[in-house]
């Protein structure tokens, strides 16, 4: 469990740096599409509840270091929606195109009503940079879902090395 929880780590870490480095640096983009939320959702659907907010919390201080919001606003955010994810482990199949896509899309719903929350508890603080029903919110929604069957396809190829399921069986 702790090798595999160091190698999603390490695919997280990847990610956040293409995420914030490359990506946000596209003029064509409107808004940058969250592939850490699509991978912390898999690795909810791969492991269950506890490994998802393991996951979701590591990726959560990688970009609350990144983007410089106040510590364990990302962590709190992807923690829930990883631990949702999980809970449906048992029951969801990861492969093929429907899951996946829709599987972001209500995470990137709720990872949105999230942000909306907080955000009214600290009204001056800049958590909030797009409203609910924005083009920059349908342009988010739309790229994560268009992408997130890539994403867990990409993901699949290291199921060797951080699927806990696996190891559990063989014991």
């Amino acid at each position: 469990m702790i090798k595999s929880f160091f190698v999603s780590s390490l695919l997280l870490l990847c990610v956040t740096i293409v995420e914030s480095s490359f990506l946000s640096n596209f003029a064509i983009l409107m808004v940058v599409p969250d592939l850490i939320l699509i991978c912390n959702v898999y690795f909810g659907l791969l492991n269950g509840k506890i490994y998802g907010e393991a996951s979701g919390f590591v990726s959560g201080l990688f970009l609350d270091f990144i983007m410089g919001v106040p510590l364990g606003f990302n962590s709190l955010i992807r923690v829930i929606i990883s631990y949702v994810a999980g809970i449906f482990a048992d029951f969801a199949i990861i492969k093929g195109i429907i899951l996946p896509a829709m599987s972001a899309g209500i995470a990137t719903i709720i990872k949105r009503l999230l942000i909306l929350a907080i955000s009214f508890f600290f009204p001056k603080a800049t958590l909030n940079p797009y409203g609910f029903i924005s083009y920059q919110f349908l342009f988010e929604f739309i790229a994560n879902i268009i992408l997130a069957p890539f994403i867990f396809k990409f993901l699949s190829y290291f199921n060797r090395y951080i699927d806990i399921k696996d190891t559990k069986n063989q014991l």
